[in-house]
């Protein structure tokens, strides 16, 4: 084999990224290959079909986007998920009949939504078109894990869409997807603007094509897209999970902890200043999110360390981030009331009183299990099973938030 130290030097001379790039990252046999120029040319097609999707309403004579923008907010999740959908079938091959049946779901929801007037001030219509989406990735929860069947001695649970590990890795899909499209979005809106300059050096006005045609195009067509280059990248090298959760998650502890403090120098605000209400529930969301996330990106599978070795600086740093979250839900749920019992029960105000107290509910569930887990009366799996299940709360709400309130207040 020759000289040891002669192997040892050329060996020396490959680049580590380049070697690691060859260690991780199999190189395509050519059936691999042809699978993934069809995979990309699948992907090209739906992201203009999402495009083309967004075109519909014209063909009933609502084309500006400015003058119907209700009814492209109301549709907007449809036209943005159901090309996700389609490829997601394809990707898992999964059975036709039954997949077409869920798939239904999208046009039902077209049909229920649009169906749906909507009168001063909007409320139920911005409602609707806010739960749409949680309802709709309920909907590809299911095409990402495949159907739950029950097998004899075995839980229901423990297959398909209801798995909760299943659950985990589409929450981690998730987050990268929208990660992605954030950043395939910027770089079209500098394409866009530089083409649009390019043609307003020639004296041409490309603004009205631009904005009727490439905009939704590129808009709805890039989750697909970014669908596409997150399970592309799975398993590759490593997910991005880790490192965003431990960036944001001290970030989000320290903006709870502002809020709380803002709160016990004008406690008043959080009861007459309805924006502040709002701006709590958004960031409570996004804190739900963030620990959701932060779960997906912990390793808890590892059978070779105690319960005690896997708690980590990051798990009290989570645990104090859902503490706080219970604080400030705590806050917002007091100002929801004292406005309720000020000006009665609306749209808003309904929806709001029961988001926050699931919410309260869910983070209280959290607080348990973090406190069980760091005394070792229960494993991180149990929390991961606990809020995976839980998810289904949010589904049901939404869905109840999409067909019910619109009629209990009267479309307005």
């Amino acid at each position: 084999m020759g000289d040891i130290e002669v192997i040892h030097e050329e060996f020396s001379k490959i680049s580590t990224e380049d070697l690691w790039r060859q260690l991780l990252v199999p190189t395509d046999n050519p059936i691999t290959a042809r699978r993934n120029r069809k995979e990309l040319g699948i992907v090209i097609g739906l992201a203009i079909l999402g495009g083309l999707l967004s075109k519909v309403p014209a063909l009933f004579g609502f084309g500006d986007m400015d003058a119907h923008s209700q009814l492209y907010l109301r549709n907007a999740s449809i036209f943005a998920f159901f090309p996700v959908a389609i490829y997601l079938i394809w990707k898992r091959s999964l059975p036709a009949l039954r997949s077409l049946a869920v798939l239904s779901i999208f046009p039902a929801s077209a049909m229920l939504v649009n169906a749906y007037p909507s009168y001063e001030p909007h409320h139920t219509g911005l409602l609707l078109s806010l739960h749409l989406p949680i309802v709709l990735l309920f909907v590809l929860l299911y095409f990402f894990g495949g159907p739950a069947i029950k097998r004899e001695g075995q839980h229901l649970y423990a297959t398909g869409w209801r798995n909760p590990n299943t659950r985990l890795n589409f929450v981690r899909f998730v987050g990268e997807s929208f990660i992605y499209a954030i950043l395939i979005g910027m770089g079209g809106m500098v394409l866009i603007l530089l083409t649009a300059g390019t043609f307003d050096l020639i004296k041409i006005d490309a603004f009205p094509f631009i904005t009727a045609w490439i905009a939704p195009l590129g808009f709805f067509g890039l989750f697909v897209v970014a669908a596409y280059l997150v399970l592309q990248k799975k398993n590759l090298i490593e997910s991005i999970a880790p490192v965003l959760a431990r960036i944001f998650t001290p970030l989000f502890l320290l903006v709870l902890i502002s809020l709380i403090i803002a709160f016990l120098v004008t406690p008043n605000q959080a009861y007459e200043n309805r924006n502040m209400l709002i701006w709590f529930d958004v960031i409570l969301a996004l804190v739900l999110a963030l620990t959701l996330y932060s779960m997906s990106s912990k390793d808890f599978t590892s059978t070779n360390t105690s319960a005690k070795s896997q708690i980590t600086f990051w798990d009290f740093l989570s645990f104090g981030l859902i503490i706080s979250a219970v604080i400030v839900d705590a806050i917002a749920l007091s100002g929801i009331s004292m406005r309720l019992s000020a000006y009665g029960f609306s749209a808003n105000r309904t929806a709001a009183l029961g988001e926050n107290l699931i919410l309260l509910v869910n983070l209280l569930l959290l607080c348990v299990g973090y406190v069980r887990y760091f005394l070792q009366k229960q494993t991180f799996q149990e929390i991961v099973v606990m809020q995976m299940r839980f998810l289904s709360v949010y589904g049901i709400w939404a869905t109840c938030v999409v067909v019910v309130f619109p009629l209990l207040f009267g479309f307005r």
